[in-house]
């Protein structure tokens, strides 16, 4: 399943993860940056390694999960080109447990998507989870 919003600069920026999956296993996530239009695009990215964020909620809204709590960025910009049609993936897991350490409980959770800019951060639309008993 995925979300996504529309950019008008004709990128498409989308959060991709399973709809369901049963209490601790691991959540597959990609983040997709697309060029959907017609000219080459270039985004300024930060950090060596590219930073991107994943943020899990639960329904209330409570944030449960932030990939980089903790985490120190490194503030180098780096030029990442996609030409017409061309698609970037990032990729990590989630393991079902808070930033505190502690396993979450089944139920429903949303996924949002983000990666700093040298202007805006930008975000996907959340994404629907459910964790399973």
């Amino acid at each position: 399943m995925t979300a996504a919003p529309q950019r008008p600069d004709s990128i498409t920026f989308t959060v991709v993860a399973p709809p369901s999956v049963r209490r601790g296993e691991a959540v597959a996530i990609t983040l997709r940056l697309t060029n959907t239009g017609a000219r080459t695009q270039n985004l300024y990215l930060t950090g060596r390694t590219i930073t991107f964020d994943i943020i899990v909620t639960r329904a209330d809204g409570h944030v449960v999960w932030h990939r980089l709590e903790h985490v120190t960025g490194q503030q180098i910009v780096q030029v990442k080109t996609l030409t017409p049609g061309e698609t970037f993936e990032l990729k990590d897991e989630w393991h079902q447990r808070t930033n505190a350490g502690a396993r979450v409980s089944p139920g429903d959770y949303t996924l949002t998507g983000v990666i700093p800019t040298d202007r805006a951060s930008l975000r996907t639309a959340p994404l629907p989870l459910r964790i399973m008993p």
